[in-house]
């Protein structure tokens, strides 16, 4: 299904239905579609399990530890989840053939094109959240973490995202091509809408977001120099984290798409260069599909609050003790220093104002 949905098995027939390039019609992509035939089904399913298992622990995270200014990322796993949700419909399309009806695939495309859009901008999303939370003032804090703002905001991403699902709905459709049912756009000669849909793909999906993201990682230093030390390395190292990730995982993808714009305007033609296209997008597709178990892996990871509640929540209840119990001792000992330090400090300074308040209880010095 052309550039923008996963599972197209190298039914590139919209490729060669334009004028000029009927000469290339015999060009041969066998490999390429025994290579999605094999790879992709084991691609999802693998993909699908990881994404469950890590966007499901960082949800019981969520929901056990209550943190409603999470708002952001916890709409990003469930759009995450939502996203994950549909591999297996790709998985069995990739194997076969589509069978599951015209009105699922639009379903299907729908929820697809919705999440991939909706987690990408809740990233970008909680990334200026948290810089706004740290350089503006405490009246923008605020404002900023709280959860009936935040719940507007999420609900906007998700509109936005749904308006701009509509047109690959409108398009796409179930149809039988060389005897197969495929789930794929069908354009009827509007090629415009074509190279809409992948200048949208590439802008909402990857540039927004990722200028959002780069902006914060530019600024956030300049900010944090101000702070102490632990307080500047904390949050630089989770804006670049995301930064850095996003960008490896979307850029390739967003490059394929331009690619195939170029493809639209006859510029690539040659059939070595479509079957490196189709190629192509597989393997950056399929890149940018790991973001589903990679974005919450990275979120517990850099975050230490949701680390240190993770670590505890896989601890046995007498390691848990333990650790309480050796935290506890530790504490016990700082307290009873500084203790015994303030009462040394005290009575040095108290010392010497009660003894010269009477006299006669220092010795003459000798002579």
């Amino acid at each position: 299904m052309d550039v923008l949905i996963p599972p197209e098995d190298s039914y590139y027939e919209d490729y060669y239905n334009a004028e000029g390039l009927e000469e290339y019609r015999p060009c041969e992509k066998t490999h390429i579609q025994e290579f999605s035939n094999a790879f992709l089904p084991i691609f999802y399913t693998i993909t699908c399990v990881l994404s469950i298992i890590a966007n499901i622990t960082l949800l019981i995270i969520f929901i056990k530890y209550k943190t409603p200014r999470k708002m952001f990322p916890l709409n990003m796993v469930i759009s995450d989840i939502l996203f994950t949700l549909t591999l297996p419909f790709w998985a069995v399309y990739a194997d076969s053939e589509w069978i599951f009806g015209d009105f699922s695939c639009k379903a299907i495309t729908f929820v697809y094109m919705v999440c991939l859009y909706s987690s990408n901008l809740f990233v970008a999303s909680h990334s200026l959240q948290r810089f706004l939370g740290i350089v503006c003032t405490a009246s923008s804090v605020r404002i900023f973490s709280n959860p009936k703002m935040n719940a507007i905001l999420c609900c906007l991403v998700w509109l936005l995202s749904g308006l701009a699902t509509i047109v690959h709905v409108t398009f796409v459709e179930a149809q039988e091509f060389q005897q197969h049912k495929i789930c794929t756009y069908h354009f009827h000669d509007k090629m415009g809408w074509k190279m809409y849909i992948q200048f949208q793909m590439n802008i909402l999906g990857f540039i927004l977001p990722f200028l959002v993201l780069l902006f914060c990682s530019i600024r956030l230093p300049r900010v944090a120099l101000r702070r102490t030390t632990f307080q500047r390395f904390l949050p630089m190292r989770n804006e670049s984290g995301f930064t850095v990730m996003f960008f490896l995982l979307w850029f390739p993808y967003s490059v394929v798409i331009f690619l195939h714009v170029l493809q639209n305007f006859h510029i690539l033609y040659a059939c070595t260069s479509n079957m490196h296209l189709d190629f192509a997008v597989h393997v950056t597709e399929c890149l940018a599909f790991t973001h589903v178990f990679i974005n919450p892996l990275l979120y517990i990871f850099l975050n230490k609050k949701i680390w240190k509640r993770l670590r505890n929540a896989c601890k046995t209840p007498r390691e848990y003790l333990l650790e309480e119990s050796n935290n506890s001792s530790n504490m016990s000992v700082q307290d009873d220093t500084i203790e015994l330090m303030s009462v040394q400090r005290y009575q040095g300074r108290d010392l010497s104002s009660f003894c010269a308040e009477r006299p006669g209880t220092f010795l003459p010095e000798a002579t």
